[in-house]
């Protein structure tokens, strides 16, 4: 019997010995980047091709190479391909075509899939992006209680691609979400329109129903989003490519916005008493739409600029005289550098220190910061607005049914393209 009992111990340990035995784990694939080469440099447009080699102890499924921005932020198209077997190396292609890239640097984020694990490697790679140019200029006119909407496209011919029966609230454009931005005042919708087909991409209602603008300002900000003045008293940031919500600041009673502006993380608003036509300067934190303070003001303001993350430049009018002043963004002491004998009706900044100030006699004159002087730079018909092109220099101006060219240097003026109505905003639209 104990015999038997010992033949049958090695025969039972035969037969549980192999339930017993664990699989192997699987493993994540791995997958190295063999070109291009570390820091390699590409130029929009392109097809970067890139080469993957992969293994993995059970099986491939799937290469995968993507674009990763310096927020690690997928751009570009991303390419992809199905394999078999456990190892593979294969080479892809991906386009790089998209204007809206930037030069810098960027990361080729490479994927390999097994089914059920992923495994990746990684690769610097500089981006140099397509030159910077202007796809068109729109102009916003107003006629006779009407809003008109002109496009001069990159060859230089002007075509009146819209009209709306309503005033101008405000107008505004983003490079960066290639739209263009058009609200009416006392009725008309805030719409998101495409530049090529001039589709609708998204918009707002116009919610006045007393016969008030119910827009009163329209403004693309330095963080790129999309700051919106409402005549229930709020100032509203939206993402500029497809309206989302992002911040809401609460004015004081009584009081709408008529411009903003970012500086850091504060969002700065002019504001104007309905009533009593008060004019304030509001700061308010700008991920949240917290008052951080307000601070008054006793000028007619016609543009506002970031001067240096710390001051504000504020053009105005007061008591018939065109002036700028010098204010602190925090506490708002400051001075006055220049003053000039009659209003000032638009205003733009051309570089450096330097911006040029259209007049309502004509005069065109480019004030100098550093020094707080003015210079007399010629004549030019009234203009209602000023907005550089950035990449020629050049400046444009518009007016009573016209816009000119102006070189800020030499204060040289051409007429460059004719509309019907009054001038209200000119919208550069650059490639990215």
């Amino acid at each position: 019997m104990r015999y038997q009992h010992a033949l049958l111990l090695p025969a039972l340990c035969g037969v549980l010995l192999p339930a017993c035995r664990k699989e192997p784990a699987n493993e994540p694939p791995r997958i190295t980047i063999t070109a291009p080469a570390e820091g390699a440099s590409v130029s929009v447009p392109d097809t970067l091709m890139v080469t993957l080699q992969a293994s993995d102890d059970i099986g491939l499924a799937q290469l995968a190479v993507s674009l990763l921005d310096q927020d690690q932020v997928p751009v570009g198209i991303a390419a992809s391909r199905a394999v078999t077997g456990k190892s593979a190396s294969v080479t892809l292609a991906m386009p790089l075509l998209s204007e809206q890239l930037p030069s810098g640097e960027y990361t080729l984020y490479a994927t390999a899939y097994d089914g059920s694990l992923t495994g990746n490697d990684y690769q610097n790679l500089h981006v140099t992006a397509v030159p910077l140019r202007v796809r068109a200029v729109f102009t916003v006119a107003e006629n006779g209680g009407s809003t008109g909407l002109y496009k001069t496209d990159s060859a230089g011919i002007t075509t009146a691609v819209q009209s709306w029966p309503m005033d101008l609230g405000g107008a505004a454009v983003s490079s960066a979400a290639q739209l263009l931005y058009v609200a009416g005042g006392a009725e008309g919708n805030l719409q998101a329109l495409s530049p090529d087909g001039m589709g609708t991409d998204w918009q707002l209602p116009n919610q006045s129903s007393l016969g008030a603008p119910w827009f009163t300002s329209v403004d693309i900000a330095s963080d790129g989003q999309l700051y919106v003045g409402q005549d229930n008293g709020t100032l509203r940031g939206f993402l500029a490519s497809n309206g989302t919500g992002t911040c809401t600041a609460t004015l004081p009673e009584q009081f709408r916005a008529t411009s903003s502006l970012v500086s850091g993380g504060l969002l700065i608003c002019t504001e104007r008493h309905f009533v009593t036509q008060e004019q304030r300067i509001g700061i308010y934190f700008r991920s949240t739409g917290a008052l951080q303070q307000t601070q008054t003001m006793d000028l007619e303001p016609v543009r506002v600029f970031d001067r240096d993350g710390e001051h504000l430049l504020i053009f105005g009018n007061r008591n018939g005289h065109g002036l700028v002043q010098d204010r602190s963004i925090i506490g708002g002491g400051g001075w006055e550098p220049y003053n000039w004998p009659v209003p000032i009706t638009a205003v733009e900044h051309v570089g450096g220190d330097q911006w040029l100030v259209a007049l309502a006699n004509g005069g065109l004159q480019r004030f100098t910061f550093n020094n707080a002087g003015s210079l007399g730079m010629g004549t030019t018909p009234v203009l209602n607005t000023l907005v550089l092109n950035p990449v020629t220099g050049l400046v444009y101006g518009g007016g009573n049914g016209q816009v000119v060219l102006i070189d800020p240097a030499t204060g040289a003026v051409s007429p460059a393209w004719s509309v019907v109505g009054e001038v209200r905003k000119l919208l550069p639209l650059l490639n990215r």
